[in-house]
């Protein structure tokens, strides 16, 4: 099964029914089998863009990005039905919570077991480290800002990985971090158009796609950049599968030797990666998704067991938005 999310928002003319929920596919491709994955959710999901999803502590979460929410949704269940329980964390806060301003139109997130959660947010071009469970049992507080970042600096609450920015539209200045510490950004027309993108933890290392540099980073336990990619165009989602990190965007899928250092990505050859988006394997890791974000469509490889990938074939088509995140989901 596979578990997508999509651009959603707002109609428009190229999308004119946006989708604010999880969809669930066979992996062999044809309908949704549920069009609905998410439940109970209500307002919390009303014009949502989702992005990453995240197994964590017994739950699924799930990103929304939609400029009116930033929050990080949490629900309980299984396979294709996962009822909402609460928002583990948001911009703008509530009564019993605090509100965390580097969360802004998050895109992805990653858990440290049961410890912190990091959320990477466009607008403010930041990763973010949350607690997932304080000493009073509140979930999605603002981690301390790590001694990787300049002491006496002044950051969004949460912030791991900073931006090398001082000021971006509309928000309150901050401290500069200058790269390749910092993360990269382009602004176009007043509005962030390249930034910070997907993350991903190996170990006690914290990948993140700078998509304006064009480069994946590694950061320490200590918010410390010690490595640098070679170039990948617009890095946007990562993948871990046997000791191999792929990452797509732009029109590649490439990949890298996770042990090694300095970390290089080439293309991974039998792979057609034009507009390519989420990607997952299944179980086994002889089936390779990847999504194709223009078109609405999914695409299956064969990966033999030495890892050569062959045989494309569009596994789904006609989707009614564009595919953002991909999840396989055993069973």
């Amino acid at each position: 099964m596979l578990l997508i999310t999509f651009h959603g928002g707002k109609p428009s003319k190229d999308i004119p029914d946006p989708v604010h929920n999880i969809y669930a596919y066979k992996d062999s491709g044809g309908d949704p089998v549920e069009t609905n994955v998410l439940q109970g959710a209500g307002s919390d999901l009303k014009d949502a863009e989702l992005r990453g999803l995240a197994w964590a502590c017994g739950h699924l979460y799930a990103a929304n990005g939609s400029k009116h929410a930033n929050t990080i949704l949490r629900f309980k269940g299984s396979g294709t039905k996962f009822d909402f329980t609460n928002v583990f964390a948001s911009r703008e806060g509530s009564s019993s919570q605090s509100g965390i301003d580097s969360i802004f139109h998050p895109y992805a997130l990653v858990f440290s077991n049961a410890q912190y959660c990091y959320v990477a947010s466009q607008d403010t071009d930041v990763v973010s480290r949350l607690v997932v469970s304080d000493s009073t049992g509140k979930t999605g507080s603002a981690a301390p800002i790590p001694s990787g970042l300049p002491s006496g600096g002044t950051f969004f609450s949460g912030t791991f990985v900073a931006c090398s920015q001082k000021q971006l539209p509309g928000l309150t200045a901050t401290t500069p971090v200058a790269t390749p510490q910092g993360l990269a950004v382009d602004i176009e027309n007043g509005k962030v158009q390249h930034s910070v993108r997907d993350v991903l933890l190996a170990g006690a290392l914290l990948y993140v796609c700078d998509e304006a540099a064009g480069v994946v980073k590694v950061y320490d336990v200590n918010g410390n950049c010690n490595q640098v990619s070679n170039n990948v165009p617009s890095p946007a989602h990562l993948l871990l599968n046997n000791n191999q990190l792929y990452v797509s965007g732009g029109d590649t899928v490439m990949s890298a030797t996770l042990s090694s250092s300095p970390i290089k990505f080439a293309p991974v050859a039998g792979v057609d990666g034009k507009d390519a988006s989420g990607m997952a394997f299944n179980a086994k890791g002889d089936k390779f998704f990847v999504a194709d974000r223009k078109k609405n469509e999914v695409h299956s490889y064969d990966v033999s067991s030495t890892g050569t990938f062959s045989n494309k074939k569009k596994i789904i088509d006609n989707m009614p938005d564009n595919p953002e995140f991909i999840y396989y989901l055993a069973g």
